[in-house]
């Protein structure tokens, strides 16, 4: 895995893309920790960034800027009454999920929680985000 050069380089964390693919991320932390055990390599913290989404605009400006939305997700968000609301449940379930995984193997993660809008709405998501996930 190209993160264990990178940690043998100094880096002492990373912070991943927006998180809406929730098993890529599993599928990372899975080989990350077995890699790191096989080798007897510390595991330094993995921040997953969580970025709600409030439009089909944004939407597409997370595809181009490369954030991996399962086809089914996209649909359900495109399809749901609130896309905003939609999104901030499913970050907020997609954490619990990789936290719960990494605290079982005692994988370090964490979340970085950021609007890539500007409109106002998505911002205060992003603190409504963070609200969530601090509990």
């Amino acid at each position: 895995i190209r993160v264990f050069n990178k940690i043998a380089q100094g880096c002492n964390f990373f912070i991943s893309q927006g998180v809406y693919d929730v098993n890529a991320s599993k599928n990372f932390l899975s080989d990350y920790y077995y890699y790191g055990l096989e080798n007897n390599i510390p595991l330094v913290p993995i921040l997953f960034t969580l970025t709600p989404c409030g439009s089909q605009k944004t939407l597409e400006f997370m595809k181009w800027l490369g954030i991996s939305i399962p086809k089914w997700l996209e649909n359900e968000l495109l399809h749901s009454k609130d896309i905003l609301q939609k999104s901030v449940e499913v970050s907020e379930q997609n954490y619990l999920e990789l936290k719960r995984f990494a605290d079982e193997k005692g994988i370090p993660i964490g979340c970085n929680i950021e609007s890539v809008a500007i409109r106002k709405v998505e911002v205060e998501a992003s603190i409504e985000l963070l609200r969530r996930v601090s509990q």
